[in-house]
């Protein structure tokens, strides 16, 4: 008798404790505000690595972001060694989260030579440029 009182009273004292602890509702391991802007991650690849000029190339650009986000607009820039631009065209309207997603972007350089590109998008009113910045060979 003695006994089952015991574990009458450690198991309410249990039960007890264990509502407490999830009616609090503090998470078990404290985490930190996120930054307030997000942080995106993303690498290309490039589709012929060794294109022709006027040859379409493909970008294959892998994203994601720290938490769920719409971007309003993402492109891959590019410019030559002269510093004149050549931007692919743009993707409104994007969405990323912690998946990591596929975007395909396509165009062809004008002209033989050494090009930089990187991925960049726009947030609210702000282009973002996301590094690293490649660069490629046309022949």
């Amino acid at each position: 008798m003695v006994r089952r009182r015991f574990l009458l009273c450690a198991a309410v004292s249990a039960a007890v404790l264990v509502a407490v602890v999830v009616l609090t509702g503090e998470p078990d391991v404290p985490v930190g505000a996120l930054p307030v802007r997000p942080a995106i991650a993303g690498s290309l690849r490039l589709e012929p690595p060794l294109p022709k000029a006027g040859q379409e190339v493909v970008v294959h650009a892998t994203l994601v972001a720290d938490r769920p986000i719409a971007l309003r607009a993402l492109t891959v820039r590019a410019q030559d060694a002269g510093g004149a631009a050549h931007p692919f065209p743009e993707i409104g309207d994007q969405r990323l989260d912690t998946s990591p997603r596929e975007i395909t972007l396509r165009q062809a350089f004008p002209a033989a030579g050494v090009y930089t590109y990187y991925l960049a998008y726009r947030l609210d009113g702000d282009w973002v440029s996301l590094g690293p910045w490649e660069t490629v060979t046309v022949r």
